[in-house]
C-alpha cells in the first residue's frame, strides 16, 4: 500500500452504512485532475469517526475536498460483467475542504471558509537605513 495526497471533488451524495460488525462506513466516489482534460478516478472508503466528520461539516457531492490517506489497486468485477477491472481505492485518514468558488446555493461546501471581500493589509513601511536613522 502507498500513501497518497489528492486533491479533487466527490462524485456522489455520502450515504452512511453499517457493517456487520455495527461499524458506520461510507463509500464515495472520488475525481482529481491530474492533467488537462485528463482526471484520476479513486473509490474512497472511511470509516466511524472520519464518517462522522464528514456528516457533520456537510460533504456532498460535488464538494471540492483535499484528502490523505493509503492507496491500493485492487481488482473488481463491474455489475453483471465477469471481467476483471483495476480500481484504485483510497482508505481515508483525513480530509478538509479546497479553497475555492463558492456554489450560488450558499457556502455549505465551505463551512469555515472567510469572506472573499476581506480587507487588504495596511501598506509595510519601509525605511532606508542608509538615509533614515533605524528603530533601536
Amino acid at each position: 500500500m502507498a500513501q497518497i495526497f489528492a486533491f479533487g471533488r466527490v462524485e456522489n451524495d455520502l450515504v452512511p452504512k453499517k457493517s456487520q460488525k455495527d461499524s458506520t462506513y461510507v463509500c464515495f466516489g472520488f475525481t482529481e485532475q491530474t492533467g488537462k482534460g485528463q482526471f484520476q478516478y479513486y473509490q474512497v472508503w472511511a470509516w466511524d469517526d472520519e464518517v462522522s466528520r464528514l456528516v457533520r461539516l456537510g460533504v456532498k457531492k460535488d464538494s471540492r475536498l483535499w484528502i490523505t490517506g493509503t492507496q491500493q489497486l485492487v481488482d473488481c468485477t463491474a455489475g453483471h460483467v465477469k471481467e476483471r477491472a483495476k480500481i484504485l481505492k483510497i482508505y481515508l485518514s483525513n480530509f478538509g475542504f479546497l479553497p475555492g468558488r463558492i456554489s450560488k446555493e450558499g457556502s455549505a461546501d465551505f463551512p469555515d471558509e472567510p469572506g472573499t471581500a476581506d480587507a487588504a493589509p495596511p501598506p509595510v513601511e519601509v525605511l532606508d537605513g542608509e538615509r533614515e536613522s533605524l528603530p533601536e
